[in-house]
């Protein structure tokens, strides 16, 4: 019997980026900066995520390319912690 391989689709991938983003900031934020950032700070790599939610009605070239989802999480993510690392190296 041949294994069957599961395929995730675009809306899991950039779901799953998004998830591996706020636990990655979270596990930075915790125990290697030791800062408590502003609750809606800690919310930001989840907006792209929401955006690609809502472009999913409109069935535009946008929401067919989900690595510009998942770039725009994880460079929004490092944004987000950028001035905590900054500080912290300061």
């Amino acid at each position: 019997m041949k294994a069957r391989r599961m395929k995730l689709n675009n809306q899991a991938k950039v779901g799953l980026v998004t998830i591996l983003c706020l636990l990655a900031q979270g596990y930075l934020f915790s125990y290697i900066l030791k800062v408590e950032p502003s609750p809606v700070l800690s919310f930001v790599p989840l907006f792209p995520y929401v955006v690609y939610i809502y472009a999913r009605g409109s069935r535009t070239w946008y929401y067919n390319k989900p690595l510009y989802w998942m770039a725009a999480v994880v460079a929004l993510t490092l944004f987000d912690i950028a001035p905590f690392v900054y500080s912290a190296v300061k």
